[in-house]
């Protein structure tokens, strides 16, 4: 497994996780917002990104989850009893989060396991602990439009699709946008990396999905962040 050790992708903003599976660190003020929280077996790259990037975990001061899935929740738990810090979720997705199935894949998955790239992602995930997310026992709130008062001061944007609660988080004075997967970069099926992308199979409402992207276009010119892929740069508009 090929891991993604802070690589700085914007100013301040920080890619970690894998060439699959992305979570990210934005430091502001001498402290760290992670966004997403990869799966368990990314833990150990967490505690030493802090450290290289001159920090410690209790630097943390927050955790802002863009959607209940298992791949985005994975140490999040952890990591708020180890900072004390607030782990942050749209409301719609607070039940998918605590009783999503930790040991079976989705039946869409499941019928496509049979293809290379997506066996290659299961084997991964699976060795990184998805059986093993803890839930979440502690969390905070947000809905479409406020604006966190958390390292980076984040505008929450709602884009339900991939699932109920999916949002995404702008940072205006960097021109920096974490989608989630709501776009993707990196089509798990085809194990090909792409450009900004929906992925409609794995949307609960795909129609809902294509017209929550448009909620993006006001954004403008962004480094646009994404769950699964590689940064893209480029105006929100053109992708669609």
């Amino acid at each position: 497994m090929e891991f993604v050790r802070g690589v700085e992708v914007a100013d301040r903003v920080y890619r970690f996780g894998t060439r699959r599976i992305n979570w990210y660190i934005v430091e502001e003020d001498d402290a760290l917002t992670v966004v997403d929280a990869g799966l368990p077996g990314h833990w150990n790259l967490l505690v030493e990104g802090v450290e290289v990037l001159g920090y410690t975990i209790s630097d943390v001061a927050a955790i802002l989850i863009t959607h209940g899935d298992l791949d985005h929740l994975g140490f999040a738990e952890w990591l708020r009893v180890a900072a004390d810090a607030p782990v942050w979720i749209h409301p719609a997705d607070v039940q998918r989060a605590n009783t999503v199935s930790r040991s079976l894949p989705p039946l869409d998955f499941v019928k496509v396991l049979w293809k290379p790239p997506v066996f290659s992602y299961f084997v991964e995930v699976v060795r990184s602990g998805v059986g093993s997310v803890p839930q979440l026992t502690a969390f905070e709130i947000f809905e479409d439009g406020d604006e966190l008062d958390v390292p980076g001061h984040p505008t929450v944007i709602h884009v339900p699709g991939h699932t109920a609660g999916s949002s995404a988080f702008y940072l205006p004075d960097r021109d920096v946008l974490f989608c989630g997967d709501a776009l993707m970069m990196y089509n798990v099926r085809t194990g090909r990396h792409t450009e900004p992308a929906l992925l409609p199979p794995i949307h609960y409402d795909a129609e809902k999905a294509r017209s929550s992207i448009r909620k993006l276009d006001s954004c403008g010119e962004v480094v646009l962040l994404s769950g699964h892929g590689e940064p893209w740069e480029g105006h929100m508009r053109n992708i669609g």
